[in-house]
């Protein structure tokens, strides 16, 4: 496998925590889901009524590329609006469901890819007119104007929606997993740190890599 390298191109208004995990398996699934669901149950208790203040450096980042947060909402904040009103909390396979987790824990915008089906280098731009890509059991999604992550092939990602093709499923062993940051975020570095900490606890990794830029 190529080693992955990644540019920001927004590095004036975006921090971007990159985290490689290779070979990566889930050891202990009842473990795991013990664990969402204890940490869920605490989420919903502390914010019953009031919308958690960390989403406000989501909503901050996304009016720095003036795009509205309330109309595009950051995916954090959609993930926590699901779980508030409706009492859901999306299930897809366990790679996904910790990173959507640490999202509402977190109060950030995560994006998690398959390192096989990235190609060549990777940039997080502010997307053109020609940068779109087919949604996870969505439409067509266009990303001028918007944060994204693109690589030889064209977009694959961006802070509210990732691409078909270049989801994670149960079988993948190589992920790359993205969290966006507001470059005033000052917990940035920590937060990095405990979500690999977390992903060590449910999952054998053979190798992390990680940085932040």
């Amino acid at each position: 496998m190529n080693e992955i390298q990644i540019t920001n191109q927004l590095s004036g208004k975006l921090s971007a925590g990159i985290n490689l995990y290779r070979d990566i398996k889930n050891p202990d699934p009842q473990k795991l889901e013990i664990h969402i669901q204890n940490e869920l149950s605490s989420i919903i208790k502390k914010y019953r009524e009031n919308m958690p203040s960390g989403y406000n450096f989501s909503r901050k980042l996304y009016r720095e590329f003036h795009i509205d947060p309330t109309k595009n909402r950051p995916s954090s904040e959609a993930l926590w609006r699901r779980l508030k009103n409706k009492g859901n909390f999306p299930r897809v396979n366990p790679f996904v469901d910790l990173t959507n987790l640490l999202s509402l824990k977190f109060q950030i915008c995560f994006g998690l890819y398959d390192m096989e089906k990235i190609e060549g280098k990777i940039s997080l731009i502010l997307g053109t007119d020609r940068d779109q890509y087919q949604g996870i059991r969505k439409d067509i999604l266009h990303m001028k104007g918007k944060i994204t992550l693109i690589d030889s092939e064209g977009a694959f990602g961006n802070p509210s929606s990732d691409s078909l093709r270049a989801c994670v499923n149960a079988s993948t062993s190589n992920i790359m997993q993205v969290l966006f940051f507001h470059k005033q975020d000052p917990d940035a570095s920590k937060l990095i740190q405990e979500t690999i900490a977390t992903f060590k606890k449910f999952f054998q990794i053979r190798d992390i890599q990680s940085d932040l830029i």
